[in-house]
């Protein structure tokens, strides 16, 4: 597979630090076996740092990576996607939003984080 990833626990949010060039269909099966991890995360929020992917660059991959996560990630509170800046797009963030998952994308981790972890 063209994917590697690993998964950090912390108090508020899980981190999941995602790096390759995986096909679409990989990247697919990546977000339907990190909905099954994910279902034991405490928080029901996730960070997932998307910066180390080099490929899924089209409108079209997006959209399909927007749906998957609506279909298989509606289970956790808050989605924080981190993107390079010349790949945001938000087609993702609109396609999952429309099928109920809370996913916001972002070019820092900085704000991804105050996004996760509001003030008390």
């Amino acid at each position: 597979m063209g994917i590697d990833f690993s998964v950090e626990q912390r108090e508020a949010y899980a981190v999941v630090r995602v790096e390759g060039a995986p096909s679409l269909e990989e990247f697919l099966h990546f977000v339907e076996a990190l909905a099954g991890q994910s279902r034991g995360w405490l928080s029901g929020r996730a960070l997932c740092d998307l910066r180390g992917v080099r490929t899924l660059k089209s409108y079209a991959e997006h959209q399909a990576v927007g749906e998957a996560v609506g279909r298989h990630l509606q289970h956790l509170r808050q989605v924080a996607s981190v993107v390079p800046a010349d790949r945001i797009t938000h087609t993702s963030e609109k396609t999952a939003q429309k099928a109920g998952v809370n996913l916001m994308v972002f070019t820092s981790e900085d704000e991804a984080i105050k996004w996760l972890t509001p003030p008390e």
